[in-house]
Order: C-alpha cells, then sequence, then structure tokens
C-alpha cells in the first residue's frame, strides 16, 4: 500500500485513446526541456520513479465516440509553428451536436457561459500573425499547442466548451457520433470518475486529483455534490472555469446559498495563467468559495506561453506546479 495515488482528469475537446492520451499527460509532467519561461532548472516528475500510482480519468468518447486520430507528434511540440485553420475546426478540435436548451435558464448559460469566456480571450495578447509557411493543424495534439491560434478559432474552441459544459452541468441525454452509445452525461462522468478514484485508493492510503478544464467541473461536482465521494487529500485545478458565475450556480448544492470548499477535500490548489481563456475572466477561485473549517482555496498564477494559454502541458511545466505536486505525493525535486 503507497502512501499517495494519483488521479488525472483531462478537459475539453476531441482527445486520443486513453492510454495514448495519458502517456502524454505524464510526457508533460515528466519532460526538463519546456521553453522559456520554464526552461533552465526545472527538474520533471516521473510518478513510476516516484513509487506513486496514477490513474487516468477518460471520458472524451462521451462527446466525440471512438473515432480517435492515429497522429501524436504534434502532441510533442515539435519546434514548428502550427496554425489553426478555420475550414478545419471540426476535423481537429470533434464535430459536436449543437445544443438544444429547453428553458430559459439552460439558454442563459449558453450565452452567459461563453460571453464571458469570449471576454477573456479578447484580453489575451493579439496574434502575433501567421507565417506564410506555417503548416495547418490536422490532429487535436495540434490543437492542443498551436503556435498561432486566430481569432476565429478561439472563438470556436469557447463555443464548444460552453456545449460541453451545457451538456454535463444540465445532465443532458447525448449520443456519441458514429452509431455509439447514448448517455446521460452528468451521471456517467460522475461515474467514471468515482470509480477510478475507488481503484487509485485500493493503491493508496490518500488520494490527490490533477484536473484541467472542464475536468475541474467534474471533480468538484463529484467531491461537493456526490455522497459516495471518499475523502481527497489534495485537488489541482488547473485553466479551470470554476470562476465563471454561470457554472457556479449549476454546482451550487441545492441546500446552500453560496459556493463552498467541499468538506470532503483537505487542500484546494487553483493553478491559472490571467490569459487562459477558459479561465481569465475570473481566474481566481479564492473569493467565489466560501471556506469550510478554515480551508479555503490557494490560489497559484504560473504563466505559460504561445497564444492559447490553455494548453495542459504547458500548465505541467510550471515550476511553482511541479513544486507543490512534488510536495502533494510526498516527493522531493531535485
Amino acid at each position: 500500500m503507497r502512501k499517495y495515488a494519483v488521479v488525472f482528469v483531462h478537459g475539453l475537446a476531441k482527445k486520443p485513446p486513453p492510454d495514448k492520451l495519458e502517456e502524454i499527460w505524464r510526457w508533460g509532467l515528466e519532460r526538463t526541456d519546456a521553453p522559456p519561461p520554464f526552461d533552465g532548472i526545472n527538474p520533471g516528475i516521473d510518478l513510476d520513479t516516484k513509487g506513486v500510482p496514477g490513474v487516468f480519468n477518460y471520458y472524451a468518447d462521451v462527446f466525440y465516440g471512438e473515432d480517435y486520430e492515429a497522429e501524436f507528434d504534434s502532441y510533442y511540440e515539435a519546434e514548428r509553428q502550427v496554425v489553426i485553420g478555420t475550414e478545419n475546426l471540426d476535423e481537429v478540435a470533434g464535430d459536436l451536436a449543437e445544443p438544444q436548451p429547453i428553458t430559459e435558464e439552460e439558454r442563459a448559460f449558453l450565452v452567459g457561459m461563453e460571453a464571458e469566456m469570449q471576454a477573456a480571450a479578447a484580453a489575451s495578447p493579439p496574434d502575433p500573425g501567421i507565417a506564410a509557411d506555417a503548416p495547418i493543424a490536422r490532429q487535436p495534439g495540434e490543437l492542443e499547442i498551436a503556435s498561432w491560434l486566430p481569432t476565429p478559432a478561439k472563438a470556436f474552441i469557447i463555443k464548444k466548451a460552453a456545449m460541453e459544459a451545457y451538456y454535463f452541468l444540465f445532465d443532458k441525454r447525448y449520443a456519441s457520433p458514429g452509431g455509439g452509445k447514448e448517455y446521460q452525461v452528468r451521471e456517467e462522468l460522475r461515474n467514471r470518475l468515482l470509480a477510478d478514484m475507488t481503484q487509485a485508493l485500493g493503491n493508496a492510503e490518500k488520494l490527490v486529483l490533477v484536473t484541467h478544464s472542464m475536468g475541474t467541473m467534474v471533480a468538484y461536482d463529484v467531491l461537493r455534490n456526490h455522497p459516495d465521494c471518499p475523502p481527497v487529500d489534495v485537488l489541482f485545478t488547473l485553466g479551470s472555469p470554476l470562476g465563471i458565475t454561470e457554472v457556479q450556480e449549476q454546482l451550487r448544492a441545492p441546500a446552500t446559498k453560496t459556493i463552498d470548499f467541499p468538506a470532503r477535500l483537505r487542500r484546494w490548489i487553483n493553478v491559472y495563467d490571467p490569459l487562459d481563456p477558459v479561465c481569465g475572466l475570473d481566474p481566481k477561485l479564492s473569493n467565489d468559495y466560501s471556506p469550510t473549517e478554515g480551508r479555503s482555496v490557494e490560489d497559484v498564477r504560473e504563466s505559460n506561453w504561445g497564444s492559447w494559454r490553455h494548453t495542459i502541458t504547458h500548465y505541467f511545466a510550471g515550476k511553482r506546479f511541479r513544486g507543490l505536486f512534488a510536495e502533494a505525493i510526498g516527493a522531493d525535486l531535485p
């Protein structure tokens, strides 16, 4: 029995198969060759050598089926500029069925969440220009690490983020493409995460959750609102939309007036880049989530690179994140 185990929860958009995506996330955590501002002395963290079991929670197939892409080189951030073209956004990011809201609350959620993220994207650095010979992205991996992201592409991805959040928070039934299964989205994502947490605790005494993007919403929902959730020692939220008012309204427990720190959680570390459009309008969570028994959210600023600051492997290269993560799993950094 180990002392700590880690459960990783991915974020929005179409993804590679589960085993490949886990490999990519671990590479992002282990790499030492990140560009500025994280170059130089920046030791990576290998969970296997630290003796820490890891479980990867996966749910992208609920939205996009199992038609995974077969090329992965772009995830490993080759030294080249990649353009996200407006003509192939569905091909790269995955095609998601347009929501059909049935209440005014649902319509207001879609409009409000997208508007908040679009406002944050507008505050990001201006597009520096696109080199004429820059290759066009063809796989979701290239979307994740795009060197150049034109404004229309940002708008498209943000719209998709709001759509995924809608299907989850309002627990809609959704049929994955290609004749796949039909899911009750919130119930399905909750159950998958609970199963992975149970599996991880079968090998360790304490649990650490590392969550990104929409995955932070799933983790918070399970921690705060599901009666079967086990205790969690540390929760990391990276690039989280949990600061968005419309999201908070749907995650607040029915009997409470405010959104709060989950009682089952010992420590919550929220890592943000203020230029990340998914969290940028309200990246700090400590002023939104009321303390529980003296425990409150710790907000940590980390500056990534590139014109799309939401990428998970960039967050994983952060020196402050790595130091806090090593502490959370009882590991030493060189």
